[in-house]
């Protein structure tokens, strides 16, 4: 084992589903916290996108859809599809004025159909023994860029009161993403120790009673916020937006100050990267160093381990360190000690698991201990 070294851990949203957390984007979506019913041209694009098919989602393609659908309205000529059209707001402008209607209202007679089709699309209501129609929700009339942001924030609010309830459960203290976490902590030497979490959740609150979560939860810097500071960053990377939707890009959030994650990449010796996609919506925090240590341009050889689940997620991560090494990807193979290990083979096969571990801990008793809790 090596001594006086820097070690850089990564983890992402995957180390939080190894250990149990159901922090998956489809257990928020599913959840009474999700503004999945709020009338946002944006909810509803989310809402179509996905409707069938929430297993395959993950939170960097919440992300990029935020980007899609901007790119959707700049090809309308910068206009945003509504709920509504404009004869149908028309009738909605007359309910308004006029507060809670019958169906005996002249407006309402006299356009059925228009106020049929917004009863079956949920923005008038009918509720049941009652005769009076009204708005599903106060928001309707608002410009719709101005349901759009709200909708942002409510999702924000929303996924903060989720993963707090969240946090509350217990962690499986046998998973990989625990195995690794205690070996990555393992400091007899006087070693560096730094910790990036692009999740939500505190490091500390993902075990209260763990000692490997609470002895080194003062080094983890959260890339993206923190739930116990009840604000979290969540957005598109930058890209050039209209000034009118500059909301959905992480940098324009008030409390974005990203950690300074590149230079300590750059610095380490050993980085483990758990559970994170390395996909384009953070590229701006590894493409840097990917691209340096792919490069035979004064090389610097280092130890680069990946944690990924299986091996559909590691041809993702492979086809992105492809664009970030500017597909010279046997290079940064060549240059560095670089391995992808993938956690549903280490249960059955725990060798790759142990070679890992004795990176940092030399006796075969104390691997047992950090294995075996």
């Amino acid at each position: 084992m090596n001594k006086d070294r820097k070690r850089v851990l990564i983890i992402g949203n995957g180390f939080d589903l190894c250990l149990g957390r159901k922090t998956s984007y489809k257990d928020f979506c599913q959840s009474e916290f999700c503004p999945k019913d709020y009338p946002s041209p944006l909810i509803k694009h989310l809402n179509d996108k996905w409707n069938d098919n929430l297993d395959a989602v993950k939170w960097y393609d919440l992300e990029n859809e935020l980007y899609n659908y901007y790119i959707r309205i700049k090809n309308n000529n910068g206009q945003i599809i509504d709920l509504y059209n404009d004869k149908e707001r028309n009738v909605l402008e007359q309910i308004q004025a006029n507060g809670p209607v019958t169906d005996s209202y002249e407006c309402i007679k006299s356009n059925v159909d228009i106020v049929n089709n917004l009863l079956k699309n949920g923005i008038l209501i009918l509720p049941r023994f009652s005769c009076y129609i009204s708005f599903s929700h106060e928001d309707i009339l608002n410009p719709p860029i101005e349901r759009d942001q709200k909708a942002l924030q409510l999702i924000k609010n929303g996924l903060i009161q989720y993963l707090i309830k969240v946090q509350q459960e217990t962690i499986n203290e046998n998973s990989i993403a625990a195995i690794v976490a205690r070996a990555f902590m393992q400091n007899k030497s006087n070693d560096q120790i730094v910790i990036y979490s692009f999740n939500y959740t505190s490091f500390s609150e993902v075990a209260p009673n763990s000692s490997f979560a609470m002895e080194f939860n003062d080094t983890i810097n959260y890339v993206h916020g923190c739930i116990l500071d009840r604000n979290i960053i969540l957005g598109t990377k930058d890209e050039k937006i209209i000034h009118n939707y500059d909301f959905i890009q992480k940098s324009f959030d008030s409390q974005y100050n990203p950690p300074t994650m590149v230079y300590d990449l750059m610095d380490a010796d050993d980085i483990t990267i758990f559970g994170h996609s390395l996909g384009i919506n953070d590229s701006q925090y590894f493409k840097a160093f990917f691209e340096r240590q792919s490069s035979s341009t004064n090389p610097q050889k280092k130890n680069i381990t990946i944690f990924t689940k299986d091996t559909k997620s590691e041809i993702e991560i492979k086809r992105s360190l492809q664009e970030m090494t500017n597909w010279n990807l046997t290079s940064l193979y060549g240059l560095n000690n670089l391995q992808i290990i993938k956690t549903d083979e280490c249960v059955n096969n725990p060798t790759l698991l142990r070679k890992y571990i004795k990176m940092y801990v030399d006796n075969e008793e104390d691997i047992d201990s950090i294995i075996h809790i």
